[in-house]
């Protein structure tokens, strides 16, 4: 498997990580009766809850942006270094960004999340620079 669906199949399973531990966290702090509810009150909070639903959200947003930009790239064939290093930085990113955010650990998960942010470009330039070597025209 490429180091590109690796990256891909490491956002899905941390989007899913992401999603157990908030609702483990959720069964916690508002109990068995609250986790067997059919959940029409809000749910308790905490400042671990805000934090880690939000670290869910933003794990979700990533996931819908990274895994379609994998998925043209392996339609496409087009791969090089600069996909490959970008994968390697968003495999980095999503396994700090969860315990970085749920421990509030600030400084270094906004750098977390800004490996995100700088390796979707990279990683769709890199799309664009290798249609030229699959015999795709990018400029007719």
């Amino acid at each position: 498997m490429t180091l590109e669906l690796w990256s891909a199949f490491v956002t899905g399973g941390m989007l899913w990580l992401s999603i157990v531990v908030q609702q483990l966290h959720l069964d916690k702090i508002g109990g068995t009766a609250y986790a067997l509810s059919n959940r029409v009150d809000p749910p308790p909070d905490s400042p671990a809850q805000g934090r880690l639903l939000r670290a869910v959200r933003n794990q979700s947003d990533v996931a819908a942006v990274w895994i379609t930009l994998v998925v043209v790239q392996q339609i496409t064939g087009s791969s090089g270094a600069l996909t490959y290093w970008a994968s390697l930085a968003m495999i980095v990113s999503r396994i700090f960004y969860l315990p970085l955010y749920a421990f509030g650990i600030t400084p270094f998960r906004s750098l977390s999340w800004a490996l995100f942010l700088f390796a979707a470009p990279v990683f769709g330039v890199g799309i664009i620079l290798g249609l030229d070597t699959v015999g795709v025209a990018v400029n007719p």
